[in-house]
C-alpha cells in the first residue's frame, strides 16, 4: 500500500530561519515540522550541497561540509549559532566542487568532554589527478571546542579519473566504538563492469582500524545505510533513471551493478551501460524499487516509542522526490505500507534526536526537525 501526503505549506515554512511549526495527517500518522538556517554548513560549487549529519547524545548536531567542504560545524538548540569546530580535507587534496564535500559523520563514543568520530570524503590522490575515498578517525575535545585528526582507517582502490566524481556514497553504520559499516560508490567508474579492475568500489566494507571486510558487492550509489533492529543491514542506494532500491544486505552478496538493473541506461555516452534493464535476475532481488527514481539518501529506524503503529518503521530522506519515505516491514522484510511525506525539500541526511524526533539537513541549507504528534 503506497501513500502520497502533501504538505503545502512546506515551502514557506522551509524560508524563515525558525518558524511555527506545519502540521499534517492521515489515518495512521500526525508529524509536525519545524525548520531552522544553516545555511553556513552547505557546500557550493557546481551545486549546493548540505551537510552531513551526526547526533550525540545530549542532541548536539554536528555537520560535514561548511564552505571548503571539509569543515566540521556544531549547533545546538542552546547556543543558535553555527560554530567551526576545524577543517579537514586539505585545499591540495580537493577541487572547489560540492562533490568533494565531507558524506558523513559516525559517532564511536562520546562523553562529556571528548568524542571519537569518524568522517568519509572524496579527495584527490596524491598526483591530483583521480579520486578516491578516505576514513578518518577524528577526536574531538568538547571543553575546547576543537577537532584533531587521529589517523587513517580506509582509502578506496582504485583511484578513479578525476573527470567521473560520482557516485561517493560513504555512509557509515555504527556497529560498536571500534567498527563500523560503510558504503562505497562506483565513483561513475568506466570499468566498473571488470571485477578485476573495479577494486572496492561498489562495496559494502565493515570496517576497524585495523581490519577491512567486505560484506557485499554489486551496488551503485548506497547512500543509506542503516542496521535494522540493531542486527540486519539495509541500504537504500540510485539507480539508473529508476531503478532505486532498498536492499536486505546478505554476507559475501552481489546485488548486481552494473550488470543488472530495474532502471534505465542514461545514453550511449554514460560510463556504463548495464548488460540487463528492468531486472535482477541472476542476483539478489532488492526489497523494494522505484520507477521512476526518487534519488534515495540515508536511512534510519524510528524508535518503538512516541511512532504509534509506526513504531519501529523504516524513514528514508530523498533528493529528486524531495519527500521523506515512511516504510513498514514484515518480519522477513517485506515491505507492507509506505507512506510519502511532501517537504519540498531535497534531504541530504538524517538522524534520530534523543527524544525520538527526526532531523534532516538539506541541499538548500536547513535543519529540520520532525516529530509526530
Amino acid at each position: 500500500m503506497i501513500r502520497r501526503i502533501i504538505l503545502v505549506s512546506a515551502l514557506c515554512l522551509a524560508a524563515t530561519p525558525s518558524a511555527k511549526a506545519a502540521e499534517f495527517a492521515d489515518d495512521s500518522i500526525s508529524l509536525t515540522i519545524s525548520s531552522k538556517s544553516i545555511a553556513n554548513s552547505v557546500t557550493e560549487g557546481g551545486s549546493s550541497r548540505g551537510p552531513a549529519l551526526a547526533v550525540m547524545k545530549d542532541d548536539t548536531v554536528l555537520l560535514g561540509g561548511g564552505r571548503s567542504g571539509g569543515e566540521i560545524l556544531t549547533w545546538n538548540k542552546k547556543k543558535t549559532a553555527l560554530r567551526t569546530l576545524g577543517s579537514f580535507i586539505p585545499a591540495n587534496r580537493r577541487e572547489i566542487d560540492s562533490r568533494f564535500a565531507i558524506n558523513d559523520i559516525a559517532v564511536l563514543s562520546e562523553s562529556s568532554s571528548s568524542a571519537k568520530l569518524l568522517i568519509s570524503y572524496p579527495r584527490l590522490g596524491s598526483n591530483r589527478s583521480c579520486v578516491e575515498i578516505a576514513v578518518d578517525e577524528l577526536a574531538y575535545n568538547r571543553k575546547a571546542q576543537r577537532i584533531k585528526f587521529v589517523s587513517n582507517w580506509f582509502v578506496s582502490k582504485p583511484c578513479v579519473p578525476i573527470s567521473a566524481v560520482q557516485h561517493t556514497a560513504g555512509r557509515f553504520a555504527v556497529i560498536d566504538k571500534n567498527s563500523v559499516y560503510v558504503s562505497i560508490g562506483d565513483l561513475g567508474f568506466s570499468e566498473i563492469n571488470n571485477r578485476n579492475k573495479r577494486g572496492d568500489l561498489g562495496s559494502i566494507f565493515k570496517l576497524s582500524k585495523k581490519s577491512v571486510e567486505r560484506i557485499s558487492q554489486g551496488h551503485r550509489n548506497p547512500q543509506g545505510i542503516v542496521l535494522f533492529n540493531n542486527e540486519t543491514l539495509i541500504a537504500a542506494e540510485h539507480g539508473p533513471r529508476g531503478g532505486d532500491e532498498i536492499n536486505v544486505i546478505e554476507s559475501g552478496g552481489d546485488y548486481g551493478w552494473p550488470f543488472v538493473t530495474h532502471g534505465q541506461p542514461y545514453g550511449s555516452g554514460d560510463y556504463v551501460r548495464p548488460n540487463k534493464t528492468g531486472t535482477h535476475e541472476g542476483y539478489i532481488e532488492p526489497i523494494k524499487y522505484w520507477v521512476p527514481s526518487i534519488a534515495p539518501t540515508e536511512l534510519v529506524q524510528l524508535p518503538m516509542k512516541g511512532w504509534g503503529t509506526w513504531g519501529g518503521a523504516l524513514v528514508l530522506g530523498t533528493l529528486r522526490e524531495q519527500v521523506l519515505v515512511f516504510m513498514k516491514l514484515s518480519e522477513k522484510f517485506k515491505v507492507l505500507e509506505t507512506v510519502q511525506l511532501d517537504v519540498g525539500e531535497r534531504i541530504r541526511d538524517l538522524e534520530l534526536l534523543s527524544s525520538g524526533a527526526l532531523i534532516a539537513t538539506t541541499d538548500s541549507g536547513k535543519l529540520l526537525t520532525v516529530k509526530n504528534l
